[in-house]
């Protein structure tokens, strides 16, 4: 600062010192170099623009910062503000073996050669890079110059090794790339028919665009192609649902442009089949909703629990003071049934909490998947049949949980068959590593499969029936299979259907197997005197606590209450002391403010083991 202050001073002295014509004659000099150096901008900027080479400036971010008109030729598009790999080769990371990345490891310049596709079909450019540098020295950015190299004066054998190179590295890319024309496809690559299931003969041979677009994309499809061919536009970038060879449904992204093909026109495109990244995405819309709906249950399901609890509790006990036959005791088995449907509902809902509590244990899946299943199809004419594996895996889990989201299941599949059918119901081990596409860590996992023979879900509604709320039957509430969703997922799993419509749906469920075997002891249940001894109620919300209390005394017990753990310890331990225990204890998990069951519990059994 002190020197720049310096020679401030110094100019204005000089200038104090100066003649108003002497002045003068300084202005008009700096105005006419000044004017010289936007001259020379001009002429700079003039001959870049000129240039028939593809020229541009990529920062250090990989982003377009400038580019020619040769380059916004060669695009067809602005490039200016997009990543590089993106408006270049429709990538969604740097390409491999770039020029730019080398001169911004060792500040040298780099030349490459690449395969490009242009209006005029494939060319073969020559990239050469140079670090952009400011007045220290830093590198700033790099200067990519791109030449057309394909009509180069080559030697026969030069030309031939160029198409050689080109072929090879259209074959042996991972994107998929084919020729269209006259309603048939001239030439695909390796990866554009893995995509669709079919070796590049096979394809070239027999496909055409019915055998493997879904029909209702078909005009989409046909009409990108015709504005293409017509000149109407130069390039299309768009996404649409298509068929592999097995007929599974694929959703695929392509890009593509004009092009001649032996003298006639075509469409030369690249597809990239996008399915997993749909799925995921779905999934992550999934998962929010889900987290939505579990700060609305957090928020407002548990209050609505207790005074559904409070309101059966009471009808149960006007039913015990009526008779039945009489007309008000009808109407009080009425009221409670419709009570316990909204409580179930509650229920439901309470499984989308944050935090929801699981009482895990072992469970051996063979057994219990018989008895669920028969459990739902009992009183139908739905026939279940069970293929399990004989050594299945246990699982660690929430019996009570794991119970209603298999029973949601079985729920929909009878409904799918209201008059007869077949439900096969198939366990099996199974290892998930590294390289699996399921959203699930690496580990060992018990796949269930349960599938039947009703009329298929529509494609349109197999990314929705795991959505909260959503249903396509009337009298349903749209949360079974939600629940279920979330069940799986709050234990570690996941969930994935098929469908086909005529032919039937199969869900598979996915459940972390439990690593070491435990064999539980089993203990004789003890049985105690019908309506003697004293039950201690612990709750904070005295509605329901009155409500228990009142039913258990009404069966022949005597029930003292408690609004916390603190205080459920205390009337605890004074019975034992007085020679009056409690023959059982009956206590809600979570208290706001005090010590809950879970808590309590521990503390419980260090009084009365």
């Amino acid at each position: 600062m002190p020197n720049e202050c310096y020679r401030i001073e110094t100019f204005s002295m000089e200038y104090k010192q100066m003649t108003k014509e002497e002045l003068l004659n300084e202005l008009k000099k700096k105005e006419q170099r000044l004017s010289l150096l936007e001259a020379s901008e001009r002429r700079y900027r003039d001959t870049l623009e000129a240039i028939g080479d593809v020229i541009s400036v990529q920062d250090t971010a990989f982003k377009v910062i400038y580019q020619n008109q040769a380059n916004k030729d060669f695009l067809g598009a602005d490039a200016v503000g997009k990543y590089c790999y993106a408006a270049y080769e429709n990538r969604d990371r740097v390409c491999e073996g770039c020029p730019v990345v080398k001169v911004f490891d060792d500040g040298k310049i780099h030349t490459a050669e690449r395969a490009g596709i242009t209006d005029k079909g494939p060319v073969l450019v020559e990239v050469t890079a140079s670090p952009l540098r400011d007045s220290s020295g830093k590198i700033i950015g790099a200067i990519e110059v791109a030449r057309d190299i394909t009509g180069r004066n080559k030697t026969t054998e030069e030309l031939r090794l160029a198409g050689l190179k080109f072929r090879s590295l259209v074959e042996q890319s991972l994107v998929g790339i084919y020729i269209f024309q006259d309603n048939r496809f001239p030439y695909v690559n390796p990866k554009a028919a893995e995509i669709f299931g079919y070796t590049p003969d096979e394809f070239i041979s027999e496909e055409s665009l019915n055998d493997i677009i879904c029909e209702e994309y078909l005009d989409l499809v046909r009409d990108n192609i015709r504005r293409r061919i017509e000149n109407e536009v130069k390039t299309v970038h768009y996404t649409f649902k298509g068929k592999r060879k097995d007929r599974t449904i694929l959703d695929l992204e392509v890009q593509g442009t004009r092009t001649e093909f032996n003298g006639k026109p075509a469409i030369i495109e690249t597809i990239l089949d996008i399915t997993e990244r749909k799925k995921m995405e779905s999934e992550s819309s999934r998962t929010q909703n889900l987290e939505s709906l579990g700060v609305f249950a957090s928020g407002v399901a548990h209050e609505y629990n207790n005074l559904l609890t409070a309101i059966i509790g009471n009808l149960s006990l006007a039913k015990m003071y009526a008779k039945p036959g009489y007309e008000v005791y009808d109407v009080l088995s009425e009221a409670e049934k419709a009570s316990t449907r909204a409580k179930d509902l509650t229920l439901q809902l309470l499984i989308f909490a944050e935090g929801s509590r699981t009482a895990k244990k072992i469970i051996d899946l063979r057994e219990r998947l018989k008895v669920w299943a028969c459990s739902v199809l009992n009183d139908s004419q739905i026939i279940p049949e069970f293929k399990m594996q004989e050594d299945l895996w246990p699982v660690e889990a929430d019996e009570l949980q794991i119970h209603q989201a298999l029973d949601n299941i079985f729920t929909n599949a009878r409904q799918s068959m209201p008059e007869r059918g077949l439900i096969r119901v198939k366990a099996k081990n199974m290892e998930v590593d590294a390289q699996s596409k399921l959203p699930l860590e690496k580990g060992k996992y018990v796949l269930i499969s349960i599938e039947d023979q009703g009329g298929g879900i529509p494609e349109k509604y197999l990314l929705k029936i795991f959505d909260p709320f959503y249903t396509t039957k009337q009298k349903n509430t749209g949360l079974g299979l939600s629940s279920s969703y979330s069940i799986i997922k709050n234990h570690g799993g996941h969930i994935s259907v098929d469908s086909q419509l005529g032919i039937g749906t199969t869900f598979h469920i996915y459940i972390p197997a439990f690593s070491e075997y435990i064999s539980s002891s089993k203990e004789a249940l003890k049985t105690y005197p019908f309506g003697r001894g004293k039950i201690l109620v612990m709750d904070d919300e005295e509605i329901v606590s009155l409500v228990v209390g009142k039913l258990l005394n009404q069966c022949g017990y005597e029930a003292e209450l408690a609004r916390n753990g603190e205080d459920m310890l205390q009337m605890y331990k004074a019975a034992g002391e007085a020679g009056q225990p409690f023959k059982a204890v009956i206590m809600d998990l979570g208290i706001e403010g005090g010590m809950g069951g879970q808590e309590a519990i521990k503390h419980l059994l260090d009084i009365d083991p």
